[in-house]
């Protein structure tokens, strides 16, 4: 099922969130080791676009929610003259650093959390504009530092759709009555929860057909067949091609018409019985354009098929980096420990100001984490050194 929207809207869900008052500030608690992971995608900008929101991924591979959570952005590498980000609700800048917390101040265990970004362009220059450097640290232990750093590179390149896509993690389960969805509490095993996710066009032409492909994690599967879709024996993956829809580019995306430039989905997911209390990751949904809508289809075509005297042209996506989420199917307990509670909102730059802490504390932990990192590199035999970052 679909339910469409302007993407703008969809990313704002959580932007109203704070900060994370106390990173590396609250006393050591009574298990504080959690494997934090960070990815980037979504830095390649289509060059009749006037920007673009980068994501990054947030992971808590552990069984222990990760608190004081901090992620910091090097932009010391970004061309700002062509390409800068807009810092508004984090710390300012400063020496080359953006220091941001995330809502809620908390990464639950098994958690994905969609964090993003934004670029703007500076003047109308192509090609490559540098690197990001991203960073996620929390107020413990991480026994694995070397997926807590990515480098990705900045450029302005291609033209044609650029579909972005973000999955919810299914933490609630579902009641179904005729066409009405409500949640009803946690998900426990052999309930049933709601998948949601939702894609939208950040290129400079817009998408004519989706194709969208969905993976579930070992221990779910779908509670039901929709029209469009393909699935599996098994009912643990699909794809469903929408020939009809059309996203338009978000810059181009206005109020008052019958346009779009994101839209929503959703399916219904069934956790089987006796599957025990965890977090189940492995989920993955895929999006991509099925063609590029002609500039010449008006208006009143662009939520109809094409007419037999055009011809889509070859969907080719600007940054296919960001066509793919990962999502996880949380499992609570009986006793209401492990699973529990709300989901984190889609978040980023805009929510993430750092509130009664200094930016020099925040730094000092920054430091240390590349101070490490660099007397281990000094440890290891010439020739042998390899970098996960």
């Amino acid at each position: 099922m679909i339910f469409r929207n302007r993407a703008a809207a969809y990313l704002g869900a959580g932007a109203a969130g704070i900060l994370a008052a106390g990173a590396f500030a609250a006393p050591a608690l009574a298990d504080d080791t959690a494997d934090l992971a960070i990815k980037a995608t979504g830095t390649t900008i289509a060059v009749g676009a006037p920007g673009k929101d980068a994501s990054i991924s947030l992971l808590n591979k552990s069984a222990v929610d990760a608190q004081n959570v901090l992620v910091a952005l090097d932009i010391s590498d970004l061309k700002t003259a062509l390409v800068d980000i807009d810092e508004s609700g984090c710390n300012p800048r400063e020496d080359g650093w953006i220091l941001c917390g995330i809502e809620g101040d908390t990464i639950r265990a098994g958690e994905d959390v969609d964090w993003f970004f934004p670029l703007t362009r500076k003047g109308t220059e192509v090609g490559p504009a540098g690197s990001i450097t991203a960073m996620i640290l929390h107020g413990g232990t991480d026994p694995d530092e070397s997926n807590n750093l990515v480098t990705v590179d900045v450029k302005v390149e291609g033209t044609g759709p650029d579909l972005t896509v973000v999955a919810d993690d299914v933490r609630k389960a579902v009641k179904v009555d005729g066409g009405t969805i409500t949640e009803a509490g946690d998900l426990y095993a052999g309930n049933t929860g709601q998948l949601i996710y939702g894609a939208f066009n950040q290129g400079d032409q817009a998408a004519s057909g989706l194709r969208i492909e969905v993976q579930l994690p070992k221990g779910a599967t779908f509670a039901e067949k929709e029209p469009d879709c393909t699935y599996n024996d098994a009912m643990t993956s699909l794809t469903c091609e929408y020939k009809k829809a059309v996203l338009i580019p978000a810059a181009q995306d206005k109020d008052g018409d019958d346009l779009y430039s994101g839209a929503r989905f959703y399916n219904l997911v069934k956790v089987a019985d006796g599957v025990k209390p965890s977090s189940l990751t492995g989920g993955e949904v895929t999006i991509h354009s099925l063609a590029v809508e002609p500039e010449t289809v008006g208006t009143a075509q662009a939520n109809s098929a094409l007419p037999k005297n055009v011809e889509g042209l070859s969907a080719v996506d600007v940054d296919p980096s960001d066509n793919t989420d990962d999502f996880a199917v949380v499992v609570a307990a009986k006793d209401g420990s492990g699973g529990g509670g709300g989901g984190l909102p889609v978040t980023g730059v805009q929510a993430g100001l750092i509130g009664g802490v200094g930016v020099g504390v925040l730094a000092a932990g920054v430091a240390m984490f590349l101070v490490s990192r660099r007397r281990r590199v000094v440890l290891v035999t010439p020739g042998d050194e390899k970098t996960n970052a």
